[in-house]
């Protein structure tokens, strides 16, 4: 099943990035067209100049030549901030942080709020073999994204943004709500790998969990709870977003531009979850949304060639966890994230 989800999941975000580029092959083709077409009517137009009285053939038509093209050599090249009607890709990294969580859980036989929960981002440490390697493009925290250019400072963006959420295991939370004993032993009856070294060495610790809770305090071990979204939390977003020159180099193939955007979209987890023991990494699922705003500099480059560096700043509410992978088994959280993103990037002509 891990093996079916992630093939999954690739093959989505593949589909994803192949119809995007199908889009730019109309306009493409549509530009060779008119091109092709204009230089055939030019060519078909052309009338043999007749001389004037007094001059030569050849004297009329390099006076006709030099009107046509006065400098031969000058191309009409695109400025760099004469964004409209163009494409850009980019790729790029991202390191994250979260507020503080509720996270309310729900199932047969309990439901409870831990209160304030931390978590932390999960970076991978900088391998070649894994950055520079095609085939394990999603393990990093990535983003990428296409946008269109709808004027030359206007767009509309498409984008995902591969976040990775973890609890920090041994911290204290506060605890409201109810677990009845017989849901923490049936639990118990099948629990995973990583957790049963913990429910055999310490066998009675579980029972400071089972019956009432008005909010004391408890430690989050590893017999009690695993909570990530490491594989992972998907942003799936449509921007609007806003390029602001700042500056322009004289030959237009250099700029330097303030960018802000805002959107929203869906959230894809895959959350992985052990909670009294029993759990596992479920497959992705459609858990929630967020809304985000972002901002940052953009530097253009030879024309064609970008580097960006931002922040955004968003809210994310998860209504729809998995948790053990029993049907009847949820979770649900909101919390604000803080991205730092950096990427590079291309401009489709």
């Amino acid at each position: 099943m891990f093996y079916n989800s992630v093939q999954n999941f690739k093959i989505y975000l593949y589909c994803i990035l192949i119809s995007i580029c199908i889009l730019t092959i109309p306009a493409i083709a549509k530009d060779s067209d008119i091109t092709g077409t204009g230089m055939l009517l030019s060519q078909n137009n052309e009338v043999e100049p007749k001389p004037a009285s007094g001059g030569s053939s050849e004297n009329v038509q390099n006076k006709i030549s030099i009107a046509k093209n006065p400098d031969p050599e000058k191309k009409d090249v695109r400025r760099v901030d004469q964004r409209k009607g163009k494409w850009t890709f980019q790729w790029g990294y991202n390191r994250s942080s979260y507020t503080q969580s509720d996270i309310n859980f729900r199932g047969q036989g309990y439901r409870f709020t831990l209160k304030d929960v931390v978590a932390k981002d999960k970076p991978e440490s900088f391998d070649p073999g894994v950055y520079l390697n095609p085939g394990l493009w999603e393990i990093p925290q990535y983003n990428f994204k296409f946008s269109y250019f709808l004027t030359d400072r206007l767009n509309i963006s498409f984008g995902h943004d591969h976040m990775k959420y973890v609890m920090q295991r041994g911290q204290e939370s506060n605890i409201y709500g109810y677990i009845d004993p017989l849901a923490i032993q049936r639990a118990h009856l099948r629990p995973t790998f990583d957790s049963a070294p913990y429910l055999y060495l310490f066998p009675n610790q579980y029972k400071q969990y089972e019956g009432y809770h008005g909010g004391e305090p408890i430690a989050i071990s590893p017999d009690f709870l695993k909570f990530e979204h490491t594989d992972g939390l998907n942003y799936l977003y449509v921007d609007f977003g806003f390029n602001q020159p700042i500056w322009v180099s004289s030959n237009g193939e250099n700029a330097l531009s303030f960018v802000s955007a805002i959107g929203g979209g869906p959230i894809i987890c895959r959350s992985d979850v052990r909670l009294f023991g029993e759990g596992r990494n479920n497959r992705f699922h459609l858990s929630g949304y967020g809304v985000s705003a972002n901002a940052g500099l953009r530097l253009d480059l030879i024309n064609s060639f970008f580097l960006e560096f931002s922040g955004k700043g968003g809210y994310i509410d998860l209504s729809d966890i998995y948790t053990t992978g029993r049907s009847t088994d949820r979770a649900s959280q909101n919390f604000g994230f803080l991205e730092m993103i950096f990427s590079a990037g291309t401009t489709i002509n």
